[in-house]
């Protein structure tokens, strides 16, 4: 028998989005379950140079501190090739049987090159609706964006068309680009959240938001809901958390009123102590694959308010773990807040059943599980 704990293992390369601010956060609890089958490497980038392992996985990150989307991409090709094309081979180690990719663009462009230079078979994690005009709305021209938007549209369509295996996070998540040229296995589960330490650490009368960008992420409708119900519950405050570089725009929206808070981004081993702490966790989209916040929020045992586009709607059960908006309706998001904010016993209900469905369906068990399985059907097909 032999002592090699990697021997009967498939060899797999995964091309992971970055930037990845915290390796072991990002990638521990992944490489650890997928080590259980796989082994190989994962390619991504992050503000240093870093090699890692962790279980079976190799994680090289190339160091690209003002997050340059271009000199990234070269590094993943000329990177991928190297490994996929006979560097890895002559070290003795054995040839990869697929390459996985985070996201149907950037990454999927480049697990599109390495598939067709090492005719290893690719999946893709389709991680958003890039058919959505709210993607492209900070584009000052109209030609601009309708240009940006049919270009990536086409680069999704070329990654899909050649892929073996599709992940989805809704059902008609690719409709738009339905008939795909290749005969690839298509299945939908939610995407890994890594859950560590997040549960309910007390109430805190506050409305928690996490994210960006302002206009996708409906930071502006959030505002306006909150606003409208801020004299009635004057107990009650609300927290923005993420990245905004025209802070402008948010001061604005905010307008200093004394119960709006912002907070700037964290590493995400801290968000846990926000979750944790609020009384009602709200994503109001106005588009969204899936959103993992809600997922965190859901392990935190904390009531969830979120639009109803998209993959929200998966991860929320309306008036049972949470609450659905209509899309861009302040109005209807701020009668949504007025009722949980006004009921105790309903947020502790619906943070409870969203915290039994957390375990019954979104544990790390059940997605590696499906993972492993979606990645071997792949794989059988192909060979």
């Amino acid at each position: 028998m032999s002592g090699d704990p990697k021997a009967g293992k498939e060899r797999i390369l995964l091309i992971s989005p970055g930037p990845k601010f915290n390796l072991e956060y990002s990638f521990f609890d992944r490489c650890s379950g997928l080590s259980k089958q796989y082994e190989g490497v994962i390619l991504t980038s992050g503000p240093e140079r870093k090699r890692c392992t962790f279980g079976d996985f190799e994680v090289i990150c190339v160091g690209d501190a003002k997050g340059h989307s271009l000199f990234t991409f070269i590094w993943f090709i000329f990177k991928g090739l190297r490994l996929v094309l006979g560097g890895s081979f002559l070290r003795g180690e054995r040839r990869f049987k697929l390459i996985g990719t985070y996201d149907p663009l950037k990454t999927g462009l480049v697990a599109f090159f390495l598939g067709l230079c090492s005719r290893i078979p690719y999946v893709v994690e389709v991680n958003g609706d890039y058919t959505s005009d709210a993607l492209y709305v900070d584009i000052d021209s109209k030609l601009k964006r309708q240009a940006r938007k049919w270009l990536l549209c086409k680069i999704e369509k070329l990654v899909l068309d050649h892929s073996s295996g599709v992940k989805l996070l809704y059902d008609s998540q690719i409709d738009y680009f339905l008939p795909l040229l290749n005969n690839a296995v298509i299945t939908r589960f939610p995407d890994y959240v890594n859950t560590t330490n997040m549960e309910n650490k007390g109430e805190e009368k506050q409305i928690l938001f996490i994210g960006f960008p302002y206009y996708v992420k409906g930071v502006d409708i959030l505002i306006k809901a909150f606003k409208s119900l801020s004299d009635q519950f004057p107990e009650w405050s609300l927290k923005i958390l993420g990245y905004f570089p025209d802070m402008e725009e948010l001061e604005c929206a905010i307008d200093n009123h004394p119960q709006i808070s912002y907070h700037p981004p964290v590493d995400p081993a801290d968000i846990p102590e926000h979750i944790g702490r609020c009384g009602i966790f709200v994503l109001p989209s106005r588009t969204e694959a899936m959103g993992r916040v809600l997922i965190e929020a859901m392990a935190s045992g904390k009531p969830r308010v979120g639009s109803n586009v998209g993959g929200i709607p998966t991860v929320i059960t309306h008036n049972v773990d949470g609450f659905l908006f209509s899309p861009g309706d302040e109005a209807d998001l701020a009668s949504k807040l007025e009722i949980l904010m006004a009921d105790e016993a309903m947020r502790r209900r619906q943070g409870d059943a969203g915290l039994e469905r957390y375990k019954i369906e979104f544990g790390n068990e059940q997605y590696f599980k499906r993972l492993s399985n979606f990645y071997q059907s792949v794989i059988s097909c192909s060979s």
